[in-house]
């Protein structure tokens, strides 16, 4: 697919598993994978969030902008290049920042929120805990090889979390807590991103359908007792993440009875 950004267009393409890998692996942005998001204080019985919240205190999914350039066998971080790569970027947009890239990539993909689950509520009145939340990103590349122009988007598809406990209040209500739910001890609570806008549908799954492909390799010749658990997990992961993404595909088809045939190739403006 093709997307315009301040007028310029844009080829968007999944990136390979260890480019991805990565990437993601930066630690500028392993900052948005991996944060703790809220703090309970079981002696004052008072929580705060320890990042930003919107109005009704849900917490924002920003999408990301990396201009990362791989360097030797291993995909090393070459950070002079990565910077001039980045410079050329915002220079020919005709922006001073990465969030001003951000914000016109707001306005195309659109801006998920997700509120704090309520199943970690039961450990309050025993325990204070930090909630860490984990954001599982599609990566996908920008390219516009005439202007030799090149960023990688990171955009929200699932959002986990963890918690963390920093005190126990009430050892012996603790106890007991886990005695009755002891799913309590590894609960990670794992949700779907909504799909935000058509542009934001279709790069997930430009995304989503290379992985799948990649795993399909991985687990070539095994059988489901055979597949380590962590890959079995991320073929589910997936799978689920694209039949959300076909289900809002079919319901938009649906709402716009009269609409035309798709072009070949889609666009979409920012």
């Amino acid at each position: 697919m093709k997307i315009k950004l301040n007028g310029i267009e844009f080829d968007v393409t999944a990136v390979e598993g260890d480019l991805r890998e990565a990437i993601l692996g930066d630690p500028i942005v392993a900052r948005a994978v991996w944060r703790d998001v809220y703090a309970w204080d079981g002696r004052a019985q008072e929580g705060q969030p320890t990042g930003p919240v919107t109005k009704a205190g849900a917490i924002p999914l920003a999408n990301g902008i990396s201009f990362y350039v791989p360097k030797g066998a291993q995909l090393e971080k070459n950070e002079s290049a990565s910077k001039t790569s980045g410079e050329r970027f915002l220079k020919a947009l005709g922006v001073k920042s990465s969030i001003d890239v951000l914000k016109a990539m707001a306005r195309l993909l659109g801006l998920p929120q997700k509120v704090l689950p309520k199943a970690f509520d039961p450990l309050k009145p025993v325990a204070s805990f930090t909630l860490k939340m984990h954001v599982e990103h599609s990566v996908l590349r920008l390219r516009n090889a005439s202007r030799n122009l090149q960023a990688y988007v990171l955009v929200p598809g699932q959002v986990g979390f963890h918690h963390e406990i920093t005190e126990i209040v009430d050892r012996a209500g603790h106890e007991a807590l886990m005695a009755e739910k002891p799913e309590l001890k590894t609960l990670t609570p794992m949700f779907l991103v909504p799909v935000q806008s058509k542009a934001n549908r279709e790069m997930r799954a430009t995304a989503l359908m290379a992985q799948t492909r990649e795993l399909a390799a991985q687990a070539q010749g095994k059988t489901a007792e055979e597949l380590p658990e962590a890959l079995r997990m991320r073929i589910g992961r997936n799978q689920a993440e694209l039949r959300m993404l076909a289900q809002s595909a079919t319901q938009a088809r649906a709402a716009q009875p009269g609409r035309p045939a798709a072009r070949p190739v889609p666009r979409a403006t920012a």
